[in-house]
């Protein structure tokens, strides 16, 4: 073969390369120009954000309580229990008040 249709191929290889990278090239931009546009929203909402963050008051840490009365913050702690057992005991009484008020005739007909 002459050179000269060797310096074809090659030269036919390159542009199709070219003509790839391009289609790339173009594939990659128009996602890019949509992404701007969200890009730019999420910067107003962040500077939103920022402000509000801003304004908000700084965290105050609350008081150190170790020389409060031992007897006082025990009462309060029974307080406490004495609620959440209260709790627990409604939520079981209702709990098994919806397990008697089930309905099993005809719920497994086909089993």
């Amino acid at each position: 073969m002459a050179s000269w249709l060797w310096l074809l191929i090659w030269l036919g290889l390159g542009l199709i390369a070219l003509a790839v990278w391009a289609v790339l090239l173009v594939r990659m931009v128009r996602p890019a120009a949509k992404l701007q546009a969200d890009l730019e929203k999420l910067n107003f909402v962040s500077a939103q954000l920022k402000a509000e963050v801003r304004k908000r008051p700084p965290a105050e840490h609350p008081e150190d309580n170790l020389g409060d009365d031992p007897e006082r913050l025990n009462a309060e702690r029974l307080v406490i229990q004495a609620k959440r057992r209260k709790r627990k005991e409604r939520r079981a009484r209702r709990l098994v008040s919806r397990v008697k008020d089930i309905k099993l005739e005809g719920r497994f007909k086909d089993v």
